[in-house]
């Protein structure tokens, strides 16, 4: 294939896991001047982050399987027969040159309809386990791009591993250039009063909110400032809390600038999501991870234990995690400041901020072979 520029269409989303890294590649192709379609489900975070980044975008029907009786099972089946055939003409119409698969069950209509016009594939799966869409697609795919070592066995496609490339896990540009800026400013080495930044995610982590308040005793005698990130519904419940704790403390529904949270912090509490711990290595901040334990096949503990292999954090299981033990974790390793050190240098070993460069390359590589 000559030079010319190449149409590329992203499929998926449904979750913010799936369409950030979709608007990470998105970005990377618009500053290459080539057109970029999205294809996503007419009820997932798409449909409002998508277009506000300036990017075109075509939904379908599209319905979860997971959790759903037999009988939401065969409908939502039925509406994903649908929703294929109603993704093959866009596809004819658009002429992409490739199809990146972002996963969700969003993608699934897109990896039909590609497969059928025999356009290439190439899925992307941030977490170390993959995900149900995903790992069907990869029958499919001519490129795999991973954000981990321990989704290559779950991946290898046809006993083969070669056509798998651990990239890393697309950021946006941003939030990168961010990370970048807070980062030129050397971390400091931990010391009293020590900083703890506590958060759940966007919408907070209820879990995490009761195991921190539950610490509060235990760590009084500790110097100890505290940012913590409650989410909207617990944000009054947590504040009344920690007024009456002896000690300094930030408390805020949510956060705009985490770049800015993660180099202020000396250790992380939080969830194991594949962008967190993507932001937690791109900052070289040591974590304690309790994992979220209803997630889609417990990848959440498997994207901790990536980090916990490195020696860059270290996961309690949420279904035992008690304040107790959370409290004597937290004042091991603040206390131990050769430990976050060595934490803190494993952590930044693991980031990839030119994941999404990398990943965009390699399609180009791919089309014009």
């Amino acid at each position: 294939m000559s030079d010319k520029a190449l149409r590329w269409l992203i499929a998926g989303g449904g979750t913010g896991g799936h369409v950030t890294p979709a608007l990470a590649l998105g970005e990377i192709i618009a500053e290459r001047g080539e057109e970029v379609l999205f294809l996503g489900a007419d009820r997932g975070l798409e449909t409002r982050l998508v277009p506000a980044a300036g990017f075109r975008l075509v939904t379908l029907p599209s319905s979860q399987f997971m959790g759903k009786s037999w009988l939401g099972k065969v409908r939502a089946l039925f509406e994903l027969i649908r929703a294929a055939f109603r993704a093959a003409p866009i596809l004819h119409e658009f002429q992409p040159d490739i199809v990146i698969s972002v996963g969700g069950y969003a993608a699934v209509p897109a990896v039909l309809a590609a497969k059928l016009q025999g356009i290439p594939l190439a899925i992307v799966e941030p977490n170390a386990r993959p995900g149900r869409t995903n790992r069907i697609s990869k029958w499919f795919a001519t490129r795999i791009f991973v954000g981990f070592d321990a989704a290559i066995h779950s991946m290898k496609r046809l006993g083969s591993s070669k056509h798998i490339r651990v990239f890393g896990i697309p950021l946006r540009k941003n939030l990168i250039e961010s990370f970048l800026e807070h980062s030129a400013a050397a971390r400091r080495d931990p010391e009293p009063p020590y900083r703890l930044l506590v958060f759940g995610g966007s919408q907070g982590s209820r879990q995490i909110n009761e195991l921190l308040m539950d610490t509060l005793q235990s760590l009084s005698a500790l110097p100890l400032e505290i940012f913590h990130q409650t989410g909207g519904s617990d944000f009054d419940r947590v504040k009344k809390v920690y007024a009456n704790a002896n000690m300094t403390t930030h408390i805020v529904p949510f956060e705009t600038n985490m770049p800015e949270r993660y180099q202020w912090a000396d250790l992380a509490i939080c969830r194991a999501g594949a962008l967190t711990v993507a932001e937690l290595s791109m900052a070289g901040l040591p974590a304690i991870f309790i994992p979220y334990p209803h997630a889609a096949d417990d990848h959440q503990t498997a994207n901790a234990q990536e980090l916990v292999a490195a020696g860059a954090a270290r996961c309690l299981d949420a279904t035992a995690a008690t304040g107790s033990l959370l409290a004597q974790t937290i004042t091991e390793l603040l206390t131990d400041r050769e430990t976050l050190r060595t934490m803190n240098k494993n952590a930044s070993g693991r980031a990839r901020p030119d994941a999404a460069h990398e990943i965009i390359a390699e399609c180009v590589r791919v089309v014009r072979a």
